[in-house]
């Protein structure tokens, strides 16, 4: 389904950005242009073609801040645009005069010289090119090459050691506060600290990223921490086979621990705080061929956040605690590889996400008080979590919204204990919702009423819609966020979190590049247990419950204005429903008497077909009603509800500039 009806503007916006290659005239002038579009973190299309004479259009449709950066460094989009960063939607101009090949790179998400990451080629007039096919990695290595690079004493920095290291080696870092950006193009390398909580690596608030791994397979990543950088504590892009083992990544601008278009890595025994986005995040890969095992993300916007990441993933075993949302598989448009689908969500903790002081962006903020949100994704298995005390849902299965409406099908929830939410602990999403089934969960009440009943995974699968009130709800929120109406905390002073527990002797004894990673880790799925601190909280819980159950509460957070939308939301439709029923009541009655009515069929159909049995009476040829009341009051209400909603929609996609 597609909101195009709503959103022509929007439509069209996004028809032209996917890569149009048809020049058109500019706005102000004869000067034709093309577009690029910037995605998460690809330039599309990564060739362009264009006239000597013309420009090139980067539009950002991503979510995450980019740039573009010739490689001679003859032009900028800064010196167009105004500032390095542009955030999604932002779009500037960059003229070519002169014909030949102008590769560029986006400079927060490629390597520095610009030629592993995020990278595209402008070709100008009749300029030749051919791509670069006979260029490749350096080989890999699946074993420690025996070679160990010290930093300090032999390299004073780590960018240092990494620059001089070939595939296998060992680059140890001792204890000590490292304030640089390090970028990793060599695979096969493991960079590990000596000590978790004092190997620091300081982006002092400056940096981009702590770690960045660009297209260099088989990096593993151990035992330090990585703070305060504008971007990523550690992050792996466009890479087969990653690790993360025993990190710390805390007050990080965008996400802590990050694996992005790579494939075959694990993320475990690691702790991620006070990012605006999300603390752990996968994205855009299918499949995935990963796992997330034993990990605690608190106080972020997004415990985990997994955009269009798909097939062969497992959260397990982990901690998501006072965040605002605690783990949430969602579908974008803004990234490749649409729709999410076919996770695994296990054996997991996720408790207290309702942190409103937590850092934050604009479009994140709607997403507070629940603790797993399955958002427009597809066939995933929500199975044997313990999530306690949220405002809003324990489990919430809803559509999401970007340039497409993505509804959530053929998702499985089964098994968990959810309790103390503060709205239902299991709730389905209206008004479309296909597929989905939930079994065996122990529950104080769910919404719609009566889940593991009536959409049971085995037993009877009524055709039921799904809950417009939470759809209400969410939907009131987004508008408030892009209004402004939520104030946003920063991730720039954060609490700095108590120190994590070492990587053992017997690991650290150990020296392994990162290959063939999810098939030595595949026995972690069978073997996933619930953290032992899910006793503590359940006993806890036991003693004093938070939350009570309320169909009836307001969103949270509840202000006046997300209790308007409610009552509007909810009272709108029956207003129209009542105005058209009574409309035609009175019709009927004035034409046949009330001794007449209760044997009339048409009657019937009045009230027992909602909307069009009042229309098929009103606009009958024997109708008494004036056709200029008649056309007031039923399209007067139409016109009203399609008003209010296309206002709606509109303002959750306004462009009200980034986050800050």
């Amino acid at each position: 389904m597609k909101l195009y009806f709503l959103l022509p503007a929007k439509f069209l916006l996004f028809i032209l950005l996917v890569g149009i290659i048809a020049c058109k005239s500019d706005e102000s002038g004869n000067v034709p242009f093309v577009h690029v579009t910037m995605m998460d973190n690809t330039f599309y299309p990564p060739v362009i073609r264009t006239s000597k004479g013309s420009k090139i259009r980067f539009v950002n449709e991503g979510n995450n801040p980019h740039n573009a950066v010739a490689l001679d460094k003859s032009w900028t989009t800064e010196k167009t645009y105004g500032q390095s960063a542009m955030f999604r939607g932002a779009q500037t101009d960059v003229y070519y005069p002169e014909e030949g090949v102008f590769p560029y790179f986006c400079t927060f998400h490629a390597s520095p010289d610009g030629k592993v990451g995020m990278t595209g080629v402008a070709v100008v007039g009749n300029a030749v090119y051919s791509s670069q096919t006979n260029a490749s990695k350096s080989k890999i290595s699946k074993t420690w090459s025996g070679v160990t690079r010290k930093v300090p004493s032999q390299y004073p920095t780590i960018q240092n050691a990494v620059d001089a290291a070939l595939p296998g080696d060992l680059i140890l870092i001792a204890k000590g506060i490292y304030k640089e950006e390090v970028v990793v193009t060599t695979p096969s390398l493991v960079i590990r600290g000596e000590d978790r909580a004092e190997t620091i690596i300081d982006g002092e608030f400056l940096r981009g990223n702590g770690v960045m791994v660009v297209g260099a397979d088989g990096v593993a990543v151990e035992n330090l921490t990585a703070r305060n950088a504008t971007l990523n504590g550690v992050y792996w892009t466009g890479v087969k086979g990653y690790r993360g083992s025993y990190l710390t990544a805390y007050n990080n601008g965008d996400y802590g621990l990050y694996a992005f278009d790579s494939v075959d890595g694990i993320l475990e025994h690691s702790f991620a705080s006070g990012s605006p986005d999300s603390g752990i995040y996968i994205g855009q890969c299918n499949p995935c061929k990963s796992i997330i095992y034993d990990v605690i993300s608190e106080n972020n916007a997004l415990g985990y956040s997994g955009t269009n990441s798909s097939g062969d993933l497992y959260l397990l075993s982990s901690i998501w605690r006072r965040n605002q949302l605690g783990i949430g598989p969602n579908t974008l448009d803004r990234e490749l590889l649409p729709p999410q689908k076919s996770i695994v969500v296990k054996k997991n903790l996720v408790y207290d996400n309702n942190n409103y002081n937590a850092p934050s962006k604009k479009l994140e903020v709607p997403s507070i008080g629940n603790g797993i949100g399955v958002l427009g994704g597809l066939e995933n298995l929500v199975e044997g979590n313990v999530v306690l005390n949220h405002k809003n849902y324990g489990i919430l299965v809803t559509p999401n919204i970007d340039e497409n409406i993505w509804i959530s099908n053929n998702n499985k929830i089964k098994n968990n204990i959810v309790l103390s939410s503060g709205r239902g602990d299991i709730t389905m999403s209206g008004p479309v919702s296909v597929g989905n089934c939930f079994e065996n969960n122990t529950i104080s009440q769910s919404s719609p009423p009566l889940l593991d009943t009536l959409q049971s995974c085995k037993g009877i699968r009524y055709p039921l819609t799904g809950d417009m009130a939470s759809t209400i709800g969410l939907l009131a929120l987004f508008v408030q966020a892009n209004m402004g109406d939520f104030e946003l905390a920063s991730y720039k002073n954060q609490p700095i979190p108590p120190k994590q527990k070492e990587m053992p002797k017997d690991l650290l004894a150990k020296i392994e590049p990162a290959h063939d990673v999810f098939e030595k880790n595949k026995y972690l799925i069978d073997k996933a247990e619930l953290p032992p601190e899910t006793k503590q909280e359940l006993e806890a819980f036991e003693k004093s419950s938070k939350f009570h159950v309320s169909a009836f509460r307001v969103h949270y957070p509840a202000t006046f204005k997300t209790w308007f939308f409610h009552i509007f939301g909810y009272l709108l439709p029956f207003g129209i429903f009542a105005s058209w029923t009574g409309l035609a009541l009175l019709d009927k009655l004035n034409r046949k008497g009330s001794s007449e009515l209760k044997a009339d069929l048409s009657f019937w159909g009045i009230l027992l077909l909602p909307f069009i049995g009042a229309l098929f009476v009103l606009f009958s040829k024997e109708s008494l009603v004036s056709k200029k009341v008649r056309n007031t009051v039923v399209f007067g209400g139409i016109g009203l509800f399609l008003s209010i909603l296309v206002m709606t929609v509109y303002a959750m996609f306004a462009v009200t500039g980034p986050a800050v």
